[in-house]
């Protein structure tokens, strides 16, 4: 990606529209997570919370310094390609293919899009991510994941 200085302004700057995005959807998020019961609120409001929170600091920071503004081209391509697998990674879950396996797809798939290589180290990678979200989710905080209609393969 290229950066430079722009001298436009705040408002021209790539770093506050992603600030403002984060604290947006961290407030709506944070909204919405108010009205759930106190039993399930509590986790999706401090994360939409610690969201919009580091929104606004992206925001202060982009007000404090004179950091140079980043081109959306390679990233808009980064996204569009992450946001394809995230769609297909929900469609593996709705199609009963368990959570380990299109889990290890999905994570694979970020690694290698995001520059990671060799492959052996992305599946390295992808297989520690999926083990430690397995673990946090089923043992820390009892999650039932999508079981899948083949056990056996995973």
């Amino acid at each position: 990606m290229s950066s430079q200085a722009d001298p436009r302004g705040l408002f021209t700057h790539s770093d506050f529209w992603i600030g403002l995005s984060l604290t947006v959807f961290g407030g709506a998020a944070a909204a919405m997570a108010w009205s759930f019961d106190a039993m399930s609120r509590s986790y999706p409001l401090a994360l939409s919370l610690l969201l919009a929170a580091m929104g606004v600091l992206l925001i202060l920071k982009t007000l404090l310094t004179q950091t140079p503004s980043v081109h959306f081209g390679l990233a808009t391509r980064v996204a569009a390609l992450c946001a394809l697998v995230l769609v297909l990674w929900i469609a593996a879950l709705g199609f009963g293919l368990g959570f380990i396996g299109p889990t290890l797809v999905m994570q694979f798939a970020f690694l290698w899009i995001c520059g990671l290589r060799p492959a052996g180290k992305a599946v390295l990678f992808s297989v520690l991510i999926t083990a430690a979200g397995y673990f946090i989710f089923v043992f820390l905080l009892s999650v039932r994941l999508p079981e899948s209609i083949a056990p056996w393969l995973l």
